[in-house]
């Protein structure tokens, strides 16, 4: 019998991974392990599958910090072995998503749903990815748009849909401005914060950084609709 299938009791469980008893139900109660094989109502068969599971967790816990919450989330949408191995920043990365969206990052999108959806042609998309606002890449599957950008791209087109399309000055190298002016203050938002708060990229620290990043995306939008009607202001008095 392979390692995989092998039927292992709750004894072998603790012995090998060093958790304990009360520690796996937990982890079983909670959905953050699947249920064994039950041949009988009093017999539980676990695998080498639960083994991996459980020190995933354990070294997700204690060498990323990470909390329980976050950590069923990643099982539930990540492949297990390949967050055990994933680096430090890379966990960061995904801990700060799940603070600031809820949720973990989703998987990339095809190009054509993303157009269909934007109510653009695939052309315009192409042409934010080649001026850099955007980023599209190629897989097995076809053409990919990362998540966070198929969003960028769907509120676009959402924006030229309403009445913008064809007008002077509303074209791509509009959104690249904006992608520009976004991508300087980020770079100084990123080295303030990682300025000023120095140490382990821990689970803490990602708590930081989420609620950081919604409080300065609030602010930001009140300066740019301020800023917006400010000028806004000043225009119509100047043709009056």
């Amino acid at each position: 019998m392979s390692r995989v299938s092998a039927c292992l009791k709750m004894k072998d469980l603790t012995a090998q991974t060093g958790v304990s008893r009360e520690a796996i139900h937990f982890y079983l109660r909670e959905g953050l392990l699947p249920e064994p094989a039950r041949p009988k109502p009093n017999v539980a068969h676990y695998t080498h599958e639960h083994v991996v599971r459980i020190n995933t967790i354990k070294q997700l816990q204690q060498q990323r910090s990470l909390s329980l919450d976050t950590i069923k989330t990643m099982l539930q949408e990540f492949d297990y072995d390949a967050l055990s191995a994933s680096d430090d920043l890379a966990m960061f990365e995904l801990s700060v998503h799940s603070h600031v969206n809820g949720s973990l990052p989703a998987r990339d999108q095809d190009l054509h749903v993303v157009a269909a959806k934007a109510g653009l042609c695939v052309q315009s998309i192409q042409q934010l990815h080649d001026l850099g606002v955007i980023s599209i890449t190629q897989s097995a599957e076809g053409a990919r748009v990362d998540f966070r950008d198929a969003d960028i791209v769907e509120q676009w087109g959402q924006l030229l849909n309403r009445g913008y399309q064809g007008k002077s000055g509303y074209d791509a190298q509009y959104l690249k401005r904006f992608s520009d002016a976004i991508n300087t203050l980020a770079e100084f938002e990123v080295e303030i914060f990682l300025n000023a708060f120095t140490g382990t990229l821990s689970e803490d620290t990602a708590t930081m950084a989420a609620e950081g990043i919604n409080l300065s995306n609030e602010i930001l939008t009140r300066l740019h609709t301020q800023a917006l009607m400010r000028f806004l202001r000043r225009r119509v008095e100047n043709i009056d």
